[in-house]
Order: structure tokens, then C-alpha cells, then sequence
């Protein structure tokens, strides 16, 4: 079932689970009072670049903006070098239901309290989110809980999104390499679920 910010800002929930799959990856990434971030599996969804980093008509105040707040951990450290992601399809990670079991996407949960879902509305405000079901997974081992949990994934707003996009590769360093943080498998089972990483 598709939901949007604003909806869960004008419930009565006092948190909720949300699953990262990219940056959320990486705990630098993170803003608020999170929990301590679960490793977790969840199908039905594929992980994919196509999510269009930069999008036209913004002023370069916008833009310096959007630099200093969230790629300068890329390291993006000019406004140069914003406005080449700019003119180029470089994209950053997105998950596309695809209603295909056999689809496999490996990240964490994290929980986010009712005093930070503005925050995270701001920062993700180009997707809406999914409720899906995931298990916990071991991430050394791939072992798989048999029980099943409720939480919610980001899918980016089709009009954010491209055919013909491929992965800025600081963002994908960035997120893979905590991947791996967690555990070899994880990390390998990261890489294996990850499309459109290469400039082709």
C-alpha cells in the first residue's frame, strides 16, 4: 500500500520503520534520534539508479544549498562541481516494486519518532513510501528469520526518475561500503541486487 508524508505526519503514529536501502545504508547519513540500524531482506522490489540526482530550474542558491546539506560526504565541494551532476544523468539510488518474488533487496531499519518525520519529509520529499513485509537477515550468514515485520520503503516519484541514468559513484562508495561494514555477505549480496551502477 502506497502513503505519503504528509498522511503519516497526520496519523497518530508515534514512530515508524522505515528500511533504507542506499545512503540510509551508511549511519552518517542518518538525522534525528534513530534506532540502531537492523540488518533486513525484503522482495517484490528492485534496487536500481534511476533516481535523477539534480533536477532543472534550480537557482545556484538552491543548488549550494542542496551541496552543503547532503554531497558534500560525497565529496562534492564546490558549486563547480554540483553544476556538473547537473548536466550529466548521474543518479542515485532508488527501489521500483516490481511484483516479482524472485526480486531481492538487502538493507536496514531503522526507526524514526514522530519528532523527526517532518525531517525526514524535507529530505525524502521525492518519494512516496510502501509498506512492505521484511525478515531480518544474518549478515555474515544470509540466515533468514523465519518471522515476517511490517515497515515502510521509499520508491522515488516517477517524474524524479530516468531510463538512461547510472550511478554518481562517491554516493554508491558510499553507501556499498557500509554494506560491507555490516558483514561480507551482506555486502556481496548488496552488490548482486544493485542495477545501473556503471557509466555504459
Amino acid at each position: 500500500m502506497k502513503t505519503t508524508w504528509e498522511e503519516i505526519i497526520a496519523s497518530d503514529a508515534s514512530y515508524i520503520d522505515l528500511i533504507g536501502y542506499g545512503s540510509i545504508l551508511n549511519t552518517a547519513s542518518h538525522e534525528g534520534d534513530t534506532s540502531e540500524p537492523d540488518t533486513v531482506m525484503v522482495h517484490w522490489f528492485k534496487r536500481i539508479y534511476n533516481l535523477k540526482m539534480a533536477h532543472p530550474n534550480l537557482s545556484d542558491e538552491k543548488i549550494e544549498t542542496i551541496r552543503k546539506k547532503y554531497w558534500e560526504k560525497y565529496g562534492v565541494m564546490s558549486l563547480k562541481e554540483a553544476r556538473k551532476i547537473w548536466d550529466e544523468n548521474y543518479c542515485a539510488l532508488n527501489c521500483i516494486y516490481t511484483g516479482s518474488s524472485s526480486d531481492t533487496v538487502n538493507g536496514v531499519i531503522i526507526r524514526i519518532s514522530r519528532k523527526d518525520f517532518e525531517t525526514y519529509m524535507k529530505r525524502e520529499e521525492i518519494y512516496d513510501l510502501y509498506t512492505t513485509r521484511y525478515h531480518y537477515i544474518n549478515p555474515e550468514t544470509g540466515e533468514i528469520t523465519r518471522n515476517t515485520h511490517s515497515g515502510y520503503i521509499l520508491s522515488a516519484k516517477d517524474e524524479y526518475t530516468i531510463d538512461n541514468g547510472y550511478a554518481f559513484l562517491p554516493y554508491h562508495e558510499f553507501s556499498r561500503a557500509w554494506a560491507y561494514h555490516f558483514g561480507e555477505y551482506f555486502g556481496k549480496m548488496f552488490d548482486r541486487t544493485t542495477f545501473n551502477i556503471d557509466k555504459k
